[in-house]
């Protein structure tokens, strides 16, 4: 017959083993969950981008001054110059996400699997509340976003089942031909008009300062 002290370590022993393995269990999902929602490696560029709602290509009129470059990437050079007044032909676009906007899950969104206290992130915007956000570890491109609440408490149509919680820093460059001979890249930001089939002129893209404000197309 085992003796009262020795059936009390033995039920010591089982319930310390039990609490470690309890403790770790956590550990574990988490690290699993971390794993599984890994996020895409930044810059995240998406290319022949026209980010907004009447984007188009074509020609355009320079209503700001601003330096043209060799190419949208970190190693560019400038290369030109552009004024007001000049017409200039817009070629193609690159969007380039340096960090995502951070969108918190405040209820349910099945379609997504996305649970209250989730985070999506949100990349490059197309306009009429779509965008390609990043989700449980997979993109979904060109995805209706009218669930989503600006900070300003803009934004959300329907089902706001999401809120932002964190704007991040984007810059829109765009390939332009000034003259048979040159082409060169320029960064977004209140430059032109015409870029707007619908007739709006977009607002600037250019990494943001302010989290408050959110760069707009």
């Amino acid at each position: 017959m085992i003796s009262h002290r020795v059936a009390v370590l033995i039920l010591s022993t089982l319930a310390v083993a039990t609490l470690a393995a309890a403790a770790q269990l956590p550990s574990a999902v988490l690290a699993a969950g971390q794993s599984d929602a890994a996020e895409p490696s930044l810059p995240v560029i998406d290319e022949n981008a026209c980010p907004f709602e009447g984007c188009t290509f074509g020609k355009w009129k320079v209503i700001k001054e601003s330096a043209v470059y060799s190419s949208w990437r970190s190693d560019r050079r400038q290369i030109d110059r552009i004024k007001p007044g000049q017409e200039v032909l817009g070629l193609t676009g690159v969007h380039v996400t340096l960090k995502p906007d951070r969108i918190l899950v405040r209820r349910e969104i099945p379609r997504l699997g996305l649970k209250p206290g989730d985070v999506l992130l949100r990349y490059m915007t197309i306009g009429e509340g779509f965008a390609n956000i990043w989700a449980k570890g997979a993109w979904h491109k060109e995805e209706d976003c009218s669930f989503i609440t600006e900070k300003d408490g803009s934004g959300c149509s329907r089902d706001c089942a999401a809120v932002v919680g964190e704007y991040g820093v984007n810059e829109w460059w765009v390939k332009i031909k000034i003259s048979d001979e040159k082409v060169g890249w320029v960064r977004v930001d209140e430059n032109f008009n015409g870029m707007d089939a619908l007739g709006a002129v977009p607002l600037p893209v250019s990494p943001a300062t302010d989290e408050s404000e959110k760069p707009a197309y």
